[in-house]
């Protein structure tokens, strides 16, 4: 009866009491250890065969109630020995004993110097919740009769049962702090973990957290991460938590790896802790023949969330940001750089707007694809803005070179802080986790930022390019049209010194100026857009910008030239006022 078979080399540190001792901590260049729990006693059921208790579940369920139960066989010889089909049962408080069904996959055997994992699980048709007491493993002979009984082991359970979602850990070795390393207790896995970042957003359906989880080995041979579940624990409820990673996550001797688990919760939900939990599968051929499975959690673990948040550290325009050392977003010979952050009143649609600009710059000596990461700007009293990106973006950034990324951001009018913490987010697949579109974050640079000055029309900023538009003149032109109406126009009459930082490349995906006409009323008589690269592009020097197919019957007196910085986004074209011509 098993559900996952494991070949191991033996640690014969196992018990009922569901704890392991912690292993040396793999961390950013420290000397940090994982916590440990308490040390576990070997329960001996033959001269080669030893035997500890992973976990025991037992949950009222709508069915009835599910107890399970997983143990872990080792063999100390140096031959395979067959694994008798023993019987577990578990005791209630009120001396009532239930024996469990082993799993059709729980192995027959176990091969020398190596270990397998026994599941056992049964639905009792009871209304009523029931405690544990003790769990014991017999072996039962029917070839004699009456049969004869012989008991293997038992033992206590003493509140070492997991409960479902009414599950507590009484064992203060089994809550952790929040950024404490560990390991996952009972599991013979060398692998350390530590929480490093919770992601809060929102959706349709309520919100999302995402927990990012560094998971280090320490041992000399590949491991893989186990099938664990992350549950989130508000004061009332508790919320199902997912591996976002599609693919079971694999680590070289040595290495170090994010993992992301994906918390859906109720609108307004406020999680206090998280659950750390290992997934059970329990197979059972029915009366047809068909093999159906089921699966059942069992809690090792309880972690609180940081009761503050992180502070993040000032950063200077145009310097590389810092990334956490084992994202796998950012390029090490791409050194990425906040260089504009400007935030303007969109007087038109009630809002303002943030403008980000970053630069992408390749140290390397190939091509490099533009990485796919989101930003996010947090205000000082918590309220997160989400960036919308630019609709394209150069597909790679060439060597010796630099590529513009630049997001816009929408904020209340109510917001008037110029002091955020920026945040460069990586997109992470969340198929995993039954996700249509994959669209869990998580965040691998944090930095507070303070907003840039306005600009005005002399020293306009929209890097990598300085535009001054040291005069201009404003011409009215009527002209008769082929009917009896008459044509009125616009001309407008620039003269600029554009500059551009000759290392930075820019294409017809860069923001463009956008010159709006508007009269005395506040009405728009019309608008034109000039980009920077190809046809009818801005140039240094003297230009004539010509506005026509105005919604006008009239020449106007007194016309404003409003200039826009426009960038075309997924949900849009978004205009930032950058200045006004009077």
């Amino acid at each position: 009866m098993r559900i996952q078979f494991k070949q191991a080399a033996m640690t014969l540190v196992l018990s009922s009491s569901l704890l392991i001792s912690g292993l040396p901590a793999l961390a950013d260049g420290g000397d940090l250890t994982a916590t440990t729990a308490n040390a576990a006693a070997v329960q001996l059921i033959s001269d080669n065969l030893q035997v500890t208790v992973e976990g025991v579940y037992n949950e009222k369920t709508a069915s009835g109630v599910r107890l399970g139960a997983v143990i872990r066989v080792n063999n100390t010889s140096s031959q395979t020995l067959r694994i008798p089909d023993y019987e577990l049962r578990v005791k209630t408080t009120d001396g009532i004993v239930y024996s469990l069904r082993a799993s059709s996959s729980n192995a027959r055997g176990v091969q020398p110097d190596s270990e397998v994992e026994l599941t056992y699980l049964k639905v009792v048709n009871r209304q009523t919740e029931v405690n544990l007491s003790n769990l014991s493993l017999v072996d039962v002979n029917y070839d004699v009769y009456p049969k004869q009984e012989t008991t293997l082991l038992t033992t206590p359970l003493d509140g070492a049962v997991w409960n479902g979602n009414h599950g507590e850990f009484k064992d203060a070795s089994h809550m952790k702090k929040w950024g404490e390393i560990f390991t996952i207790p009972t599991l013979e896995s060398p692998l350390q973990y530590k929480t490093v970042d919770i992601t809060k957003s929102n959706s349709n359906d309520g919100v999302v957290y995402v927990v990012k989880l560094l998971v280090s080995n320490p041992s000399d041979q590949i491991e893989t991460v186990p099938v664990l579940e992350l549950d989130g624990k508000s004061k009332t409820n508790v919320y199902s938590g997912k591996q976002v990673e599609a693919d079971s996550v694999k680590l070289d001797a040595g290495e170090s790896k994010y993992v992301h688990f994906a918390i859906r919760a109720d609108m307004d939900t406020v999680l206090d802790s998280v659950n750390v939990l290992t997934s059970e599968s329990f197979t059972q051929a029915d009366a047809a023949g068909s093999v159906k499975t089921s699966n059942f959690h069992i809690g090792k673990l309880n972690i609180g969330l940081p009761s503050t948040k992180t502070v993040a550290g000032s950063y200077t325009y145009g310097t590389p940001i810092a990334f956490e050392k084992w994202n796998d977003v950012i390029n090490q010979d791409l050194d990425v750089a906040l260089v504009e952050l400007h935030v303007a009143d969109n007087q038109d649609q009630g809002s303002k707007l943030a403008f980000a600009k970053f630069t992408l710059t390749n140290k390397g000596l190939s091509e490099i694809p533009v990485p796919a990461f989101q930003a996010m700007l947090s205000s000082p009293t918590g309220f997160d803005y989400m960036g919308s990106r630019q609709s394209d973006v150069e597909k790679s950034v060439a060597p010796g070179t630099s590529t513009v990324v630049s997001y816009a951001f929408v904020l209340p009018v109510a917001e008037t802080s110029d002091v955020f913490t920026m945040k460069v987010q990586n997109v992470i697949n969340g198929e995993a986790s039954g996700e249509t579109t994959p669209t869990f974050k998580s965040t691998i640079a944090s930095y507070q930022v303070t907003a840039q000055g306005q600009d005005d029309r002399h020293k306009i900023s929209l890097f990598p390019y300085a535009v001054n538009i040291k005069d201009y003149y404003l011409a009215q032109i009527t002209s008769p049209g082929q009917t009896i109406a008459i044509n009125y126009t616009y001309k407008l009459q620039l003269f600029m010194d554009l500059i551009r930082d000759p290392q930075v490349l820019v294409d017809n995906n860069f923001s463009k100026l956008k010159f709006e006409l508007v009269d005395p009323s506040g009405s728009i008589l019309g608008s034109k857009t000039f980009p920077f690269t190809g046809t009818d592009r801005l140039v240094n020097g003297k230009q004539t910008l010509t506005f026509s197919n105005l919604t006008t019957d009239q020449i106007q007196s007194n016309v404003i030239v409003r200039v826009y910085e426009a960038l075309n986004t997924p949900s849009g074209e978004v205009d930032r006022l950058i200045a006004e011509l009077k």
